[in-house]
């Protein structure tokens, strides 16, 4: 006869595992890829200002035809609006390595005027499109959401021709400037997956 504790104990690691199944359906990607994503960089202006970006992206693994992500980021320079975009990692650019990030991240889903939720611009200037120009918050801060999918434009296919990110770069009043750069990488489950 099993004593009545390794029987609980049997009981409560196969409950367990079968927890750990069902939360983890991408046989191997959970693993490889994180569902949360991170992006930091402390950068310093012409004029000497210093500024820790932080940008955080949940859920960074989404289904196949894709998802919803919640974005949020602070630190930002409220003098100097971004656009937070979906976009492939250009050419030569090392997530996590602000040295490489040399090349504007451009041809995003949506485009600069995109009303689908895909993209978003942080500005404190007060114009733009409403529900796609949001205002800074306290401490260079913003919370939104970013509708996303794996085709960003025929034959431009996430994980198939392009990798690709949450993208912050500064917006068109700077398109130059490389210093607000940031990615988080993205990934969509294999079809029949999600």
């Amino acid at each position: 006869m099993t004593p009545p504790t390794a029987r609980l104990l049997r009981r409560a690691l196969a409950v367990t595992a079968a927890a750990l199944a069902a939360t983890l359906p991408f046989a191997g990607s959970a693993a490889a890829f994180p569902l949360v994503g991170h992006a930091h960089r402390t950068v310093t202006t012409a004029d000497g200002e210093t500024f820790h970006l932080r940008l955080t992206a949940k859920s960074t693994l989404l289904p196949a035809a894709g998802g919803t992500v919640d974005v949020r980021g602070k630190g930002y320079n409220r003098a100097q609006g971004v656009f937070l975009a979906f976009c492939p990692v250009p050419e030569g650019v090392e997530v996590g390595d602000p040295s490489t990030y040399t090349r504007l991240p451009t041809g995003c889903l949506g485009g600069r005027e995109s009303t689908d939720g895909s993209a978003r611009r942080i500005t404190d200037q007060g114009t733009g499109t409403p529900g796609v120009t949001l205002p800074y918050e306290k401490g260079g801060r913003f919370t939104t959401t970013l509708n996303l999918r794996p085709e960003i434009a025929d034959g431009v296919v996430c994980d198939m021709t392009v990798r690709c990110a949450i993208v912050t770069r500064a917006d068109f009043t700077a398109t130059d400037v490389r210093l607000y750069d940031q990615y988080i990488p993205v990934h969509f489950a294999p079809a029949g997956k999600g």
